[in-house]
């Protein structure tokens, strides 16, 4: 079972990655902000595979201890986790030379919301059967 999600993980990783990548240069091309220095390819990848990859863990323990509740439980973790995590892009202090900092939390806020779409997208192709 722990295959299966962690498969699962990595699926909805790459995923929300090729999504990050894809909002990532639509929103240079519209405003013409460039923050490479602090979101870039390896960051945009990075981040999203590990939150997905936890997302497999935290799941599997929600099915071993609450078994026919762990959708809900665990959706619903995940869910105020996403919107708990922005709080991180709206206090960071960028450096003095980024030009137009104000524009970085548009940039952020929304690849912080990745993950968990993504993981509820791939999901029915995952499903685990639960006893």
């Amino acid at each position: 079972m722990f295959k299966k999600l962690f498969y699962q993980g990595i699926c909805a990783g790459l995923l929300a990655a090729l999504a990050a990548i894809i909002y990532n240069r639509i929103y240079i091309f519209a405003f013409e902000t460039n923050f490479s220095k602090i979101v870039n390819l390896g960051s945009m990848i990075g981040s999203n595979l590990f939150a997905d990859l936890l997302a497999a863990i935290g799941y599997f323990i929600c099915l071993k201890w609450f078994k026919k509740r762990a959708d809900v439980i665990f959706n619903f973790a995940f869910t105020i986790l996403s919107f708990a995590s922005i709080i991180i892009p709206m206090s960071m202090t960028l450096p003095l030379d980024i030009q137009n900092p104000e524009m970085f939390p548009g940039l952020t806020v929304p690849m912080h919301f990745f993950p968990a779409l993504a993981w509820f997208t791939v999901k029915p192709l995952f499903q685990v059967k639960q006893n």
